[in-house]
């Protein structure tokens, strides 16, 4: 049976990075203690505070369980129960979730022909009546969007921005990009999840502002609703990167660095790019979680079989847009994000790939 070309590298991870991973982890394990009840940020986590914030430009780091909590912690800090809150009709549904399982009302706008919210229909729609209480952006599969713009309109009129950055992590890309996630909205959420690059080796999130008096707010919410003073102060949760994790992740970005895993992943995005007959989606995408690439609906089930006939772990991601779910109720009438998704299939793009895994992608599909 031939090698499976998957998604994820966490083999070929584990396989080649073990020994970093343990010791980083060995230099930790005595220190378990959280900044939640007083304390100040633990070493590793100062040290991983600092790495962040100079990679992202973003003063304030705050780490979390996960995305999703993170999501959650930015719904609680800028908006209350019955707020209306939008978000792109395209993406995991992590984001949608946190809104609704909050109890905010969620309204979807349609995507552009990147996946990513189309900007210039939700200018328009924030101007419009009901006002909403937030908008949320996200940077789906590593492709930047520039939401300065209507992060500027917002902010004149009082609305909150949130960005889901969840695998769109800057680490060498600083000159490449338009915009730097969270350089203009109020908050961006970030997944440290073991699917991610960088990522632990389990669970992680993070949140990232510029802002000193929201970076108190989520420290509180966060840390069962305690301020640095020890005083309990508001509704809040428990979410947190425990030591280890904040090691591996730490240790991850540097290896990510030393090894150039970026670059990597942008040649081998340029050789699908060149050699294959379906094309990359457009947009700013120099981090490549995944090749995204465009596949006439029906030729969609043929080219999967193709490929997973021969172990490519190919697939289309995200079935249906997220106002389709019936559990959101929402009957709009999104005519992008249709044809995106339905047009749509995912490539392993990770840098452990060989030039063999290349050449079998290229025959299988051409």
């Amino acid at each position: 049976m031939p090698k499976a070309i998957a998604f994820i590298p966490a083999k070929q991870r584990i396989e080649r990075h073990k020994v970093d991973y343990l010791r980083a982890i060995s230099d930790v394990m005595d220190n378990p203690w959280q900044s939640e009840d007083g304390r100040d940020l633990a070493p590793i986590q100062q040290e991983l505070n600092k790495k962040c914030a100079e990679l992202s430009q973003l003063p304030y780091w705050t780490f979390t369980n996960c995305c999703t909590d993170s999501l959650q912690i930015a719904v609680q800090t800028f908006t209350k129960p019955g707020d209306l809150v939008l978000v792109p009709a395209y993406g995991w549904r992590g984001f949608a979730n946190a809104v609704a399982y909050m109890n905010r009302e969620v309204e979807f706008l349609d995507v552009d022909m990147t996946g990513n919210l189309d900007v210039e229909k939700a200018i328009k729609r924030v101007k419009l009546t009901p006002k909403p209480a937030a908008i949320f952006m996200v940077h789906n599969f590593g492709a930047i969007a520039n939401v300065k713009e209507l992060c500027d309109v917002c902010r004149e009129i009082g609305i909150k921005t949130v960005e889901d950055a969840a695998p769109s992590f800057i680490i060498d890309e600083q000159s490449m990009v338009s915009y730097m996630p969270g350089s203009a909205s109020d908050m961006v959420c970030y997944s440290f999840d073991f699917t991610k690059n960088p990522g632990t080796l389990g669970s992680g999130g993070g949140i990232a502002t510029r802002f000193a008096d929201v970076h108190s707010a989520v420290y509180e919410i966060q840390a069962h609703e305690t301020n640095k003073q020890k005083e309990v102060v508001r509704i809040g949760t428990k979410s947190y990167l425990d030591n280890t994790s904040c090691a591996v992740l730490l240790k991850e970005i540097q290896i990510y660095e030393q090894n150039h895993y970026r670059e990597r992943r942008r040649q081998i995005a340029i050789w699908l790019e060149n050699n294959l007959s379906y094309k990359s989606i457009p947009g700013e995408n120099y981090i490549w979680e995944r090749y995204s690439m465009f596949v006439p609906y029906n030729e969609v089930g043929i080219v999967l079989e193709r490929l997973q006939a021969i172990r490519i772990l190919a697939r289309t991601m995200f079935k249906q847009p997220l106002h389709t779910y019936p559990f959101f109720d929402k009957q709009q009438d999104l005519p992008v994000v249709m044809e995106f998704t339905n047009n749509l299939i995912h490539l392993p793009c990770h840098h452990y790939l060989s030039e063999d895994d290349l050449f079998k992608i290229k025959e299988a599909i051409g």
